[in-house]
């Protein structure tokens, strides 16, 4: 079996979990399957634990809809959602990849924005929270953020020092220069002391 056959049979596992709706049988396969194999499809596999640590931060700040910018297939999106009972949306910009037969499965409710202020016009005060896991264009980040009404930014990716960057990173988050943001909650994530969880507040 080659590795494209490989990589269609995980997402058939996961898409048979995802039916099911067993969130945790999918993050058991998370911490069952090879490292270079499940970063095709997740680079941030979480543990129940960190599912529940998540629950308590939102809950206690009160945030209960979350838009996810550059949420890929919204695996990670998904598993909160299904573990907390938060909403969560995502966005994309080429819609035309993600509605292709080439594009995998995408398992949450997706917008298309075709400039960076689409995803907010009309909608300011729908969302509590932007995430961004693994994001990788600060000036996208900065613009986002701008235009954003609400009073959270969560940032999940790579501690320092692991090989690994984002644009922002988790700690290093450069905000746009008329704002101010503090971190207000911050854990590891996953079983591989690589990525952590940071939530930022407007001041």
């Amino acid at each position: 079996m080659d590795q494209k056959s490989d990589g269609l049979q995980v997402e058939r596992e996961i898409n048979v979990c995802i039916a099911a709706k067993d969130w945790k049988k999918v993050i058991d396969f998370g911490q069952e399957a090879p490292f270079e194999e499940r970063v095709k499809f997740l680079w941030v596999w979480p543990l129940q634990e960190d599912l529940e640590r998540i629950r308590i931060c939102f809950e206690r700040l009160a945030i209960s809809r979350v838009l996810s910018i550059g949420c890929g297939t919204g695996l990670l999106e998904w598993l909160i959602s299904r573990a907390t009972g938060i909403h969560i949306a995502g966005v994309e910009k080429d819609e035309n990849w993600w509605r292709s037969k080439h594009a995998t499965t995408t398992y949450i409710p997706m917008q298309f924005a075709e400039a960076l202020n689409d995803a907010h016009q009309g909608q300011q005060q729908r969302w509590h929270a932007l995430m961004f896991c693994y994001f990788n264009d600060g000036c996208a980040f900065r613009e986002y953020v701008q235009n954003f009404n609400g009073c959270y930014v969560i940032v999940i990716g790579p501690r320092d020092g692991k090989g690994i960057h984002t644009d922002p990173m988790p700690f290093h988050v450069n905000f746009p220069a008329e704002q101010r943001w503090d971190w207000v909650c911050q854990f590891r994530i996953g079983n591989e002391n690589r990525n952590h969880v940071v939530i930022y507040q407007r001041q």
